[in-house]
């Protein structure tokens, strides 16, 4: 019989969530929802492909990268969108007067207004993978540029292993770097940060591409915490966390210095392994001052960790790691985002996780239950929660209705075939 066993990926009893091994059929949108468990809020959300389940036919049918970015709540339903430079990388960021900030193609980053319109444009700067907007209203971006020939000559060669043959990194490879830029309104650049003045051009991964050295993704202000108000300086609000995912390290970087002050990981089952977007915990959030990040699993030094995701949240002083949400079993791949992927702890302590790759977004309490899912086919770009009250027009919209989804058991959920339907 073609069951469930086959079929499904998503739809699950709680006790665990969905497989990667992608079955040709199963359902999208939100999967299940307990609202008095779950922290509610909006979605800003965007596809990372054109295999998308948009939520007008219209778009899907267009067969590519839909262009917009929509803002949806906990049931899937569309309250917002704007429509956008159609890029597969849309990296986006809401603002609280209701502006939208994202990466577009060509070194583009555009901010649109509520209704749509382009207010603010910046061309030079090709952002990948991320894009920050700073207290003080400026716009951080991130890089990937070729190193000046004075720092690529430090480069070298590594000679063959018996896995991998020789790397010609410093004869035959232009390194990337990753670099930040501050951009104000004016369009200026205001501060900027070069990493190959401050790390270690020789510490590489073997398994990136020719060039590729950091590969940095992600990078974010500290906020007011603990450690600094108890006299840390290297925790002082303003200062960046950086995350450079090819060489399993992140870095804290002091704003007025350039100074690195802080480097780290974890050691959880192999450590970090190509990890994207660590952030540091906001005051009066369950685990403030902690530092948690989203450990994809992709180039790994233990077998245990091997094709697994984890996000782990360690204390940034003792280096004590504090909470792993993982998924459990041998051969365990039903939680697996290779190459993207974001997390955020919530107000009342829950966990969001994006699992950009598969497009699967679910809610966990500290407990590792789930308590919200949802599946968007097309894959997403880092999609972040958005409060209810966040902008003035969301305010003016209301709380939206919130409605359980509970979804069937998974081992008793089977097709009809057709000739009994």
């Amino acid at each position: 019989m073609f069951n469930s066993k086959t079929l499904i990926m998503v739809v699950l009893v709680l006790a665990g969530p969905l497989t990667i091994a992608a079955p040709t059929i199963f359902p999208t949108g939100t999967t299940i929802y307990y609202p008095d468990e779950a922290y509610g809020s909006y979605i800003l959300i965007s596809d990372h492909n054109d295999v998308s389940n948009h939520p007008k036919a219209s778009e899907r049918a267009k067969g590519k990268v839909p262009d917009d970015v929509r803002l949806i709540d906990m049931n899937g339903n569309v309250v917002h969108t704007w429509k956008v430079d159609p890029y597969f990388n849309k990296r986006s960021r809401l603002l609280a007067n209701g502006n939208l900030v994202t990466v577009g193609r060509n070194k583009t980053i555009i901010e649109y207004d509520w209704d749509g319109n382009v207010v603010w444009t910046h061309q030079g700067i090709g952002s990948v993978n991320d894009m920050r907007v700073l207290a003080n209203g400026n716009k951080l971006l991130i890089a990937h540029e070729p190193m000046p020939a004075e720092y690529q000559a430090k480069v070298k060669d590594q000679p063959a292993t018996q896995w991998w043959g020789e790397k010609k990194r410093g004869t035959e490879e232009t390194q990337l770097s990753g670099n930040l830029y501050e951009v104000n309104e004016a369009g200026d650049v205001v501060w900027e940060w070069k990493a190959y003045e401050h790390l270690d051009l020789n510490r590489y991964s073997p398994a990136t591409p020719p060039g590729d050295w950091l590969h940095a993704n992600s990078m974010a202000e500290l906020p007011e915490n603990k450690w600094y108000d108890d006299g840390d300086e290297r925790f002082k609000p303003g200062n960046l966390i950086f995350n450079a995912r090819n060489i399993n390290a992140m870095y804290i970087i002091d704003k007025e210095t350039g100074n690195v002050v802080w480097e780290g990981g974890h050691d959880y089952k192999g450590g970090m392994s190509h990890s994207h977007e660590p952030e540091m915990i906001e005051k009066g959030y369950p685990g403030a001052g902690n530092i948690i990040l989203f450990d994809n699993g992709l180039f790994t030094t233990q077998r245990i960790h091997t094709g697994q995701t984890y996000i782990v949240e360690l204390n940034p002083v003792s280096r004590e790691v504090v909470w792993v949400y993982e998924t459990l079993g041998y051969a365990n791949l039903k939680f697996f985002s290779k190459s993207m992927g974001t997390q955020k702890r919530l107000p009342n302590g829950n966990t969001y996780i994006s699992e950009d790759n598969t497009g699967r977004l679910f809610q966990v309490k500290p407990d590792k239950t789930i308590v919200w899912e949802y599946i968007n086919r097309g894959g997403t770009t880092r999609p972040s929660v958005v409060p209810y009250d966040f902008t003035p027009q969301l305010r003016e919209m209301g709380k939206p209705e919130e409605l359980a989804v509970t979804p069937p058991n998974n081992l008793e959920w089977n097709l009809t075939p057709d000739k009994y339907r």
